[in-house]
């Protein structure tokens, strides 16, 4: 039988030389099994802020075709400038996949909304069954970032529309979390579920061989993953640590894997607090998922007005079969450390109920040790990709069945 011809169209697509994980490369490898793919991605790095070198990416080795569209790029993550290039790049891409043929099924990913939306349009135009995989809401994002009462909703109403018409236009909803897909079937559109972004089990096994990370045995680590932007309250967890340094515990040690524009900010307010904090920056995926594994807790400190659900470092997180301290907002997030005991949900911004967290597990071995298998179990159910992931298939095929 004639394999079937599929687009996977995504704004992030990350390189292995860029990033060791991502969510479309494990896509693009599971569906260039069973079909023959084509991804399509943008000239420009978001990670990077720059364009791709492609001479340094090797394509040769890839089981799928890989095609780069022009896309001029930005300096901010926020900004007119942003949008411009969006704009560009999703009339950029539309001009080359009207210029196709025999293409069976269509995935394209939000954000960002002028792709899909250029994108599901020409789909519903040809018939062509279209999968919307939301990585983030916009314009719900932008405006936690612009707030200001009234003026923000107006300001935003045009890509609140454009979602909408996206999310009405999808033959099928795949989402990061059931928070993200139940935002999208406001619309009408109940056909949709969600597959975590998650962590290839695989992956970390083989990334995390022959790396080893010394840790005194008389120390207790916390660790924390990702980026050191306004979105997260690492001055609280500090505030926290300096709680307990009063008490007396003094072996606490705050392992800080990520980089940012505050990262010099935590780091003078670590200092000024006396708090023991080892800011690691970017590390190489093998050796942040051993240090994090040599964690004792994780903590997930997101600030309060956020509107993300399930994030990249929470099944991390459970992949190192660590419990949680968590303040994110998140009910969805909240609901399964409660349901797999796999960790503390406290108050966001309340030091002193972090400190209690940390302090309960710092002396109860036992429900560390607990928690710890319970989100390993957490892990293998709901983020493991070698497990979840495979749940794309039956969804492709049916559609392809009644196309």
């Amino acid at each position: 039988m004639k394999k079937k011809n599929l687009l996977l169209i995504a704004n992030y697509w990350h390189f292995e030389e860029e990033k060791s994980s991502s969510r479309y490369r494990s896509f693009a490898d599971l569906l260039s099994a069973k079909y023959n793919l084509e991804v399509i991605t943008s000239t420009f790095c978001h990670l990077q802020k720059a364009q791709r070198d492609i001479s340094r990416l090797n394509f040769s080795r890839l089981p799928y075709k890989m095609t780069l569209i022009y896309e001029k790029g930005y300096s901010k993550n926020i900004g007119v400038e942003r949008i411009l290039s969006y704009q560009q790049f999703g009339k950029n891409v539309l001009n080359y996949i009207q210029k196709l043929t025999d293409v069976d099924l269509i995935l394209v990913s939000v954000p960002s909304l002028t792709v899909a939306d250029c994108v599901t349009r020409y789909a519903k135009e040809k018939s062509i069954p279209v999968i919307v995989d939301i990585q983030d809401l916009w314009p719900e994002a932008f405006k936690m970032a612009f707030n200001v009462p009234i003026l923000s909703d107006i300001l935003f109403f045009p890509m609140l529309k454009q979602a909408n018409r996206i999310y009405r236009r999808a033959d099928y909803i795949l989402a990061v979390s059931d928070t993200y897909v139940r935002r999208a079937m406001v619309t009408g559109n109940n056909r949709g579920e969600s597959i975590y972004i998650g962590t290839d089990s695989e992956l970390v096994r083989k990334k995390i061989q022959n790396i080893e990370v010394h840790k005194d045995f008389n120390e207790f680590w916390i660790g924390y993953v990702g980026a050191l932007g306004h979105s997260y309250d690492i001055k609280s967890v500090i505030d926290a640590l300096a709680i307990l340094k009063k008490q007396g515990i003094e072996n606490i040690v705050f392992k800080v894997m990520g980089d940012g524009v505050l990262k010099t900010e935590f780091e003078n307010y670590a200092k000024s607090k006396n708090v023991r904090c080892d800011f690691m920056g970017l590390l190489e995926y093998g050796l942040m998922m051993k240090t994090l594994m040599a964690c004792d807790v994780a903590v997930n400190p997101i600030v309060k007005q956020s509107v993300s659900s399930i994030i990249n470092k929470v099944s991390d997180y459970a992949a190192a079969k660590i419990p949680v301290i968590n303040t994110q907002t998140s009910k969805e997030y909240r609901n399964l450390l409660e349901r797999y005991n796999a960790g503390v949900n406290v108050e966001n911004g309340d030091i002193d109920a972090m400190s209690d967290a940390i302090r309960e597990l710092y002396f109860d071995h036992k429900k560390k040790e607990l928690m710890g298998k319970n989100a390993s179990r957490m892990f293998s159910e709901k983020f493991d990709r070698q497990v979840n992931y495979p749940r794309i298939i039956p969804i492709i095929e049916k559609l392809l069945k009644n196309a």
